[in-house]
C-alpha cells in the first residue's frame, strides 16, 4: 500500500515527531511505501521528497517562534494563512496527483497546517483519511486543557474563555485569533473528510466522543509504540553515581518544578537527578535557585538527547520520573522506561494511569503534591523496593506497546478503511 503520512515536522522536536518517524519505519518494514508531506523548516531533515514540502506559515527558518524575528507584514501574512494557505493546498494537491497514494495518515496537524488538507485528499481525489491526534487541539485553543498550571475545560462549555482568559501566549489578540480559526475549521466541517480518528489513550477517545461529537465508530483507542531498548547496543558504560531520570521538554506542565522542590525535600538523597530535554535558560535558572546548595550539587541539566546517547541514560538509570501535571497523551518517554524494564514514578492524571499500574509498572502520585512526590522517590531509592518490582515494567512493554502489537492493530484498520470506503 502506498501512504501518505502527514506530520508538522520532519525532524524531533516532540512526541508526535518520534512516533512519525518510527511509524514511518514500521509501515517500511511491513512492505509499505510511504511518502512524507511536512513543513520545510531549517531544522529539517533531508529527504527526496524535501522539495514537496512547503514553507511554514511564517517562512522558511527556524522552527521555534521566539526565534525569528517577524515583520509587520510577516504577521499579517501568518495570520491569513491560519485560515487558508494556498501553498500548503498546491503542493498537497501536486504530491496526490504525483503519487496517487491509497491512504492519508495525518500524525500531526496544528494551528498552521490546517485540516483543510484531509478535505482535500477525501473530497477531491477520493482516497480514504486516518488522523491520529497528538493533543487537545480540536477542544482546547492552547492544546493542552492547561491554564496558569491547573487543568482547565472552560472552553468546552464556552468556547471564547479562551479570549477573556488569553490562553494563546497571554495576548489578546493571538487567543483572538486562534477562536476565530477554531470556529472556522468547525464551520467547514474539514474534520468530516476523516474516516478513522486514531486516539492514543482513553482520555482523548473521550473527549473525542464527548467534546467534538465524533461518533464512537469512527474513534479507534490505539496506545502507540517505541523501539525496544532492550535490543540497543554499544551505548557506552553507565555513570557510575546512581540517578534517577527525568525526559523531556523541561517546563511547567510536564511538572519540573514539582520535581525539583520535592528532590530538594528529601534529606541525604542517595542518587542525583538527571532531567534529559529542552530547558528556557531562565526557567533553568529559576528551577536551580529552588535548590539549596547541596541539592544543587546533586542535580544536571544535560540538555537534549537523541539516539544511542537518550537510550544510554535511560538503560543506565534507576528508575524513571514524569510528574506531569497536564493531562498527557500517551507519552513516549513513559513507554521507553518500560522497554528497558524501568519502573516510573508518574501523576495520576490523564494517560498515565493506563500506562503504570500502582505497584506493577510503577508509583502514581497525585499531580501537584510536592510531599507524594518526594515521599515516591525515597521509596524507589531504596534498592529492595526497586528490585521488587522485577521484570513487570518489561512485561507491560511486551504485551501492549512493541512495533509488532501496534502494527498488527493498526494495518488491520489501514486494511479495513481501504477496502470499506
Amino acid at each position: 500500500m502506498r501512504i501518505l503520512i502527514i506530520n508538522y515536522h520532519y525532524f524531533i522536536y516532540g512526541g508526535p515527531d518520534s512516533y512519525f518517524f518510527n511509524i514511518t519505519a514500521a509501515l517500511k518494514s511491513a512492505g509499505h511505501e510511504v511518502i512524507p508531506f511536512c513543513f520545510d523548516y531549517d531544522e529539517s531533515y533531508e529527504s527526496p521528497y524535501r522539495s514537496n514540502f512547503p514553507d511554514p506559515i511564517t517562512g522558511r527558518g527556524p522552527c521555534l517562534l521566539r526565534s525569528q524575528k517577524l515583520s509587520v507584514g510577516k504577521q499579517f501574512l501568518a495570520a491569513t494563512r491560519m485560515f487558508w494557505n494556498p501553498e500548503v493546498d498546491r503542493k498537497f494537491r501536486q504530491v496526490l496527483d504525483q503519487y496517487k497514494p491509497d491512504l492519508v495518515y495525518s500524525i500531526y496537524l496544528s494551528s498552521s497546517m490546517l485540516p483543510r488538507i484531509l478535505h482535500i485528499a477525501k473530497r477531491e481525489f477520493g482516497i480514504p483519511v486516518i488522523y491520529r491526534l497528538s493533543d487537545y487541539h480540536m477542544f482546547c485553543a492552547s492544546y493542552h486543557f492547561l491554564r496558569k498550571g491547573v487543568i482547565c475545560k472552560e472552553c468546552v462549555d464556552r468556547s471564547s474563555a479562551c479570549i477573556s482568559h488569553r490562553c494563546m501566549q497571554s495576548s489578546l489578540a493571538a487567543s483572538l485569533l486562534r477562536y476565530l480559526q477554531m470556529q472556522f475549521v468547525k464551520r467547514m466541517k474539514w474534520y468530516n473528510a476523516v474516516d478513522y480518528f486514531i486516539c492514543p489513550s482513553q482520555v482523548m477517545a473521550f473527549c473525542l466522543t464527548n467534546y467534538a461529537g465524533i461518533s464512537k465508530d469512527r474513534v479507534i483507542h490505539l496506545p502507540s509504540f517505541t523501539k525496544d531498548l532492550m535490543v540497543e547496543s554499544d551505548i557506552g558504560r553507565p555513570i557510575s553515581t546512581p540517578y534517577f531520570l527525568f525526559v523531556g521538554k523541561i517546563a511547567h506542565e510536564k511538572g519540573a518544578e514539582v520535581l525539583v522542590r520535592a528532590f530538594n525535600s528529601i534529606h541525604f538523597p542517595s542518587m542525583r537527578l538527571r532531567l534529559v530535554g529542552d530547558c528556557d535558560p531562565i526557567y533553568r535558572d529559576y528551577l536551580s535557585s529552588l535548590l539549596d546548595i547541596e541539592h544543587l550539587k546533586l542535580v544536571d541539566f544535560v540538555g537534549r538527547k537523541h539516539g544511542l546517547e537518550l537510550v544510554s541514560e535511560i538503560k543506565f538509570c534507576a528508575f524513571v520520573v514524569a510528574p506531569s501535571i497536564w493531562l498527557e497523551n500517551m507519552p513516549n518517554t513513559v513507554i521507553e522506561a518500560l522497554s528497558a524494564n524501568k519502573p516510573v514514578v508518574t501523576s495520576d492524571i490523564g494517560s498515565l494511569p493506563e500506562i503504570i499500574n500502582e505497584g506493577d509498572e510503577g508509583l502514581l502520585v497525585p499531580p501537584c503534591d510536592v510531599e507524594a512526590l518526594a515521599m515516591a522517590l525515597e521509596k524507589l531509592c531504596d534498592g529492595h523496593e526497586l528490585t521488587a518490582f522485577g521484570m513487570r515494567p518489561r512485561l507491560a512493554f511486551k504485551t501492549h506497546y512493541t512495533s509488532k502489537v501496534h502494527m498488527n492493530r493498526l494495518c488491520a484498520v489501514l486494511l479495513n478503511v481501504k477496502k470499506y470506503i
